[in-house]
């Protein structure tokens, strides 16, 4: 009896293996959803194309707000700059990135993602190379600000579209590598601006041999990444999550088709998903924009209610100190190395200095020699003088700020290992105070070496911070409200950004120590304000209040 049972089990499990296939087979000759359609096209040669095209876009992102940290004491002469002017150049993108954030949210949803990445690259590319041939600095002020306005709507896209190609396994894997080329690009500007600017650049014409600034081959040339993206954009199809999201289920499915055939070398006619299910809704297909609005507020309505609107304020002066550190630093260290370097070459041949001068002395702002007062140090690189001499360009400038750049990325490879050993609370606040910690040390640094080892850690620290709140963000809010929040406390990190940079120049004309005040209060009120932040909660229905 116990034969004929196990021969009667083994025949039952065959039969249902067998139901299964059928329903399965009838599973997938049915209509498919965004999931399985994705994950029938495969994944393989089109999505390794599809990261050759980001590395350009990526690039450009870090070109547009950091190019001009590099340009400043090149071009201090050429426009007549003063501090606070380079201060408005270094925060200009940033303001630009402020204004526009939520309207290119819109356009991307209603346009969709190809034609703004297409046409957003080529409008920032044709406005960067138009920096270069600035002649006054209201001009190259307008043109980063009118860069920071375009490039805010090809990098939400991009954001987007990397999301609706990839199925949930490879999604953040590809973040990843864009976290990677972000971090490369960080690197590759400053070894671009050694490369280039400390060169003397002419053109023979008939009529004789014209001087060319080499700061305006630089900015020619960082607007290269941005007409590559534009050229690669336009190879790519249109999102099928989108086409979806639109009712146009036959594109989405030769898009689909597409992806599969560059994934797998067949046929498109092979694809196994032969119709897809509807994503949009026809209710609001039709709405106008007053509902539309309406709708969006109901839907982001509970952030700002009163369990919400405490972390998200916690969360964003959060980030506000992170960003007012992180880069205001990081896009004064050029300016700041050069200064050093032309006291060093240039004051010290005058003065001999029994002991290494402090930070601030290097910076003009504690001088008390009285050596050719009508040349000093500080006419020279504060004020505009009648007679402007460009600063020679020491490599050191550009080695340090590539130092500065790699100990970011070792950094971030760090955090990624610590974060799930200390927690991710802890280590925020670890990484604010250790940055406050070197932001204060700075002022009494004396050693080149040990200035860039301070500056190094303070922008490694605080950029870490700020990039770990992403996760707070995560563990506080629902699924409905994160994009938003998301969203939210980037747009205030900008604003720091544009704070600590104008901020910058104003309190470092009062006084050396006022900047660095600024930053390492920001610093420790980041740090303090992590312990106020709630711990994960374990419900997860709490929050489902969406109208």
């Amino acid at each position: 009896m116990m034969v004929f049972k196990r021969i009667f089990d083994v025949f039952s499990m065959f039969s249902y293996k067998h139901i299964l296939r059928e329903d399965e087979k009838s599973e997938e000759s049915g209509p498919a959803d965004f999931e399985r359609a994705i994950n029938n096209s495969g994944y393989g040669k089109f999505n390794f194309l599809l990261l050759l095209a980001v590395l350009p876009a990526s690039f450009s992102s870090i070109f547009s707000s950091s190019a001009m940290s590099y340009v400043l004491p090149s071009a201090e002469c050429d426009l007549g700059l003063t501090m606070f002017d380079k201060g408005l150049l270094n925060s200009m993108t940033f303001a630009g990135m402020i204004c526009t954030s939520f309207f290119w949210g819109f356009m991307t949803d209603t346009f969709g993602r190809k034609k703004i990445m297409f046409y957003g690259y080529m409008v920032t590319g044709i406005l960067s190379l138009a920096t270069c041939f600035s002649h006054t600095s209201w001009l190259l002020i307008l043109f980063k600000f009118l860069d920071g306005v375009v490039i805010s709507g090809p990098y939400a896209a991009l954001m987007s579209y990397l999301a609706e190609v990839h199925n949930e396994t490879h999604r953040s894997r590809t973040y990843m590598w864009l976290g990677v080329f972000f971090s490369l690009g960080n690197i590759s500007l400053p070894c671009i601006a050694w490369l280039i600017i400390p060169q003397k650049w002419t053109i023979n014409l008939v009529s004789g041999t014209v001087n060319i600034s080499s700061w305006r081959v630089f900015l020619a040339i960082c607007s290269l990444p941005e007409f590559l993206a534009c050229i690669a954009m336009f190879t790519l199809p249109e999102s099928p999550r989108f086409l979806l999201l639109k009712g146009r289920r036959e594109e989405a499915l030769e898009v689909f088709k597409k992806i599969y055939a560059v994934n797998t070398g067949k046929d498109p006619d092979t694809y196994p998903i032969k119709d897809l299910e509807d994503e949009y809704s026809v209710k609001t297909s039709n709405n106008n924009v007053k509902d539309k609005i309406r709708s969006c507020w109901q839907q982001i309505r509970p952030l700002f209610l009163s369990p919400n609107i405490v972390k998200l304020v916690a969360i964003g002066l959060i980030q506000l100190g992170a960003t007012i550190g992180s880069n205001s630093i990081r896009l004064w260290m050029p300016q700041l190395f050069t200064m050093m370097e032309h006291f060093k070459n240039d004051y010290m041949k005058h003065e001999k200095l029994r002991s290494q001068p402090r930070f601030c002395y290097m910076l003009g702002q504690q001088s008390t020699t009285n050596h050719n007062s009508s040349n000093s140090f500080v006419n020279e690189t504060l004020n505009i003088a009648h007679t402007c001499i460009p600063p020679e360009l020491n490599s050191k400038v550009f080695i340090n700020s590539i130092v500065i750049a790699t100990t970011g990325v070792v950094g971030y490879t760090l955090a990624g290992t610590l974060i799930t050993v200390v927690g991710k609370k802890k280590l925020i606040a670890t990484c604010f105070v250790v940055a406050a910690a070197c932001c204060a040390s700075l002022y009494w640094a004396e050693d080149a070496n040990s200035i860039l080892g301070l500056c190094s850690v303070f922008v490694a620290m605080s950029s870490i911070g700020g990039a770990c709140v992403v996760n707070i963000i995560v563990d506080n809010f629902p699924t409905c409200l994160r994009t938003m929040a998301v969203s939210l406390t980037m747009m205030v990190g900008r604003i720091g950004a544009v704070i600590g940079n104008l901020l910058f120049p104003v309190l470092f004309n009062l006084s050396c120590l006022g900047p660095f005040v600024m930053i390492g209060s920001a610093s420790l009120v980041s740090a303090l304000l992590v312990i106020l932040l709630p711990r994960k909660h374990s419900k997860k229905n709490k929050a489902k209040q969406v109208a």
